[in-house]
């Protein structure tokens, strides 16, 4: 009775690991992933768009390669300033579902409408570049700015 209990729990554990193997179910990642939302930093690899935070969806609504979480420089020109911040002042009480997607931009921390929160994470961002990205030197990073 023994050996039957045994070979059927070894059977079932054996087939859940199958099935885990073939849905590929476990790590989404190969490699490092420093703020752990399952997307590698590899640059090699289809990378994290935003490195020091967590953001599992790589949202990314202008499209610019940093991810929303990360990206306060909503006007694109590789600073984050003044003009951004009076980007998202004049997007303030828009929400989702964002049309077109690019207005999803001023939504700098995701929670799905442009108000307070977006406009001081801008200004908290105020004089840096936008990312951290795992992409080798981003775009716009001013030449010579790259280790």
């Amino acid at each position: 009775m023994k050996r039957r209990v045994i070979f059927a729990l070894s059977s079932v554990a054996l087939l859940a690991l199958l099935f885990a193997l073939v849905s590929g179910a476990g790590p989404t990642h190969v490699g490092p992933d420093a703020d752990g939302d399952g997307i590698s930093d590899d640059p090699s690899a289809d990378s994290d768009n935003c490195t020091a935070i967590a953001n599992p969806g790589q949202r990314d609504d202008d499209e610019d390669g940093y991810g929303n979480l990360c990206d306060e420089d909503v006007n694109n020109d590789c600073g984050i300033g003044g003009p951004d911040l009076a980007a998202v002042f004049a997007n303030v009480l828009a929400s989702a579902p964002w049309i077109p997607k690019a207005l999803g931009a001023y939504d700098v921390n995701e929670d799905g409408g442009v108000g307070g929160p977006d406009l001081a994470q801008v200004f908290g961002r105020a004089l840096q570049l936008p990312g951290p990205t795992s992409r080798t030197c981003a775009a716009c990073a001013p030449a010579g700015s790259c280790p």
